[in-house]
Parts: C-alpha cells; structure tokens; sequence
C-alpha cells in the first residue's frame, strides 16, 4: 500500500492567506503529522514536499504515478472574502466512484471529530486530481480566512492528521493500530481530543490505563 500525500502550494506559491498566516505552512505540517500516522500503522508514504518549496501542478502528479501510488490525498485551506464563510469539504475527481468514497469517509471523519461545519462531498476538475492515474482526493481542511476554522488548523492540527487516516485506513478496510483502546475509550468519553504523538504514544497508554481504572472505565 503506498499512499502519496501533496501539501497543497508551497515556495513562492503561499496558497491562501488569511489573519497572518501562509496556507503552504498549515498544509505542510498537518501533512507531516499525517504521514507520521499512517506509516505507524505500516502503510508506505511518499510526500510530494517535505519542506517549503515550490513545485509545480505537473511535478506533483508525476511523483505519484511515476510509483506507481495506490492513493494520492492532497491537503489543503480554503479562503474566501467574506470571513464568516467556514467549514470542511472534500473534492474527489468528477467522474471517480472510488474517489467519491474516500472523500466521503475522510469528510465525515473530520466533521465527526472536529465539528467543523460540514460543506460535503464535491467533484471538481482540479489538476491534481484529473492527472493522478490512482484514487485521489483534495481535503479543504477549513477556512483560514475564518478566525475559528483559522483556530482548529492552528491548534488540532493532530486530530485533523487523525481523522483524515481515521478516513482513509477505514475506507480501504485497515484497522488503526497506532493507538491502544484505553486511548480510543477516554477519546470517545470525551476525556481527551488530540493524543497522537510517535514519542509521547507510551506515556499516553500508560495515562489511559490509569485513569480508566480510576474512573471505573
């Protein structure tokens, strides 16, 4: 299983911008987390970027079909001139069956997990999606131009990391390893929301452990 994932813009190419900050810094660092999760449930990842560069349209559809990439999931922020305008979308290619699956379960994962305002599931013809020869999909994680989209990017950029592997390893019938039951269990209660981390993974476990018994879980 190889999964590309593309940082949307990046280099002289900022991507939007809103309240002070650079779409190609949000989509690079939620996509690190990203990779960082899914390949600790043993799935093989290649990033279009792993650093602040600019690369072309083109390039980053070559990277995926030049190897041959099962799926290619390209992270982005939306923006818009009105600042109330907020939310989560999904774009699979027009005419993609397995493409629109995808996006529907990544889309309702970080809406679930989030509460982000759900916009849906869209088709669209944008480049990277009509010249991947595999199952692609763009995330528009929320608004940077919208202060509490803008909030939920900045600061849970793990459980947006989460949620779209939640979404992908669901749609593709791999079960999530990375994390131990007793995590998911206090996660679901509502004792904690944003846990993943490849050093911090013991001390959490060991944390879930102790306050499920305390509080008879």
């Amino acid at each position: 299983m190889l999964i590309v994932i593309d940082p949307g813009h990046g280099g002289l190419d900022s991507g939007a911008v809103g309240n002070g900050y650079f779409e190609k810094d949000i989509n690079l660092s939620v996509s690190l987390k990203l990779r960082d999760i899914l390949e600790a449930n043993n799935v093989d990842i290649i990033l279009t970027r792993d650093k602040d560069i600019t690369l072309g349209l083109s390039e980053r559809c070559d990277i995926a079909n030049k190897n041959k990439a099962d799926y290619f999931i390209s992270i982005h922020c939306n923006s818009f001139k009105d600042s109330s305008a907020k939310g989560t979308e999904t774009y699979s290619y027009t005419v993609s069956t397995s493409g629109g699956k995808l996006a529907k379960s990544i889309q309702q994962a970080i809406v679930t997990n989030l509460n982000t305002v759900d916009r849906g599931v869209k088709t669209a013809n944008f480049y990277v999606l009509h010249h991947t020869n595999m199952t692609a999909v763009l995330v528009e994680l929320g608004f940077i131009t919208n202060k509490e989209d803008l909030d939920l990017i900045l600061n849970k950029q793990n459980l947006f990391a989460i949620s779209i592997s939640n979404g992908i390893l669901n749609n593709i019938g791999l079960k999530q390893i990375n994390k131990s039951d007793s995590i998911e269990k206090l996660h679901q209660m509502g004792f904690i929301s944003d846990y993943y981390g490849p050093e911090s993974y013991v001390k959490w476990k060991d944390i879930a452990d102790a306050l499920l018994k305390i509080i008879g879980g």
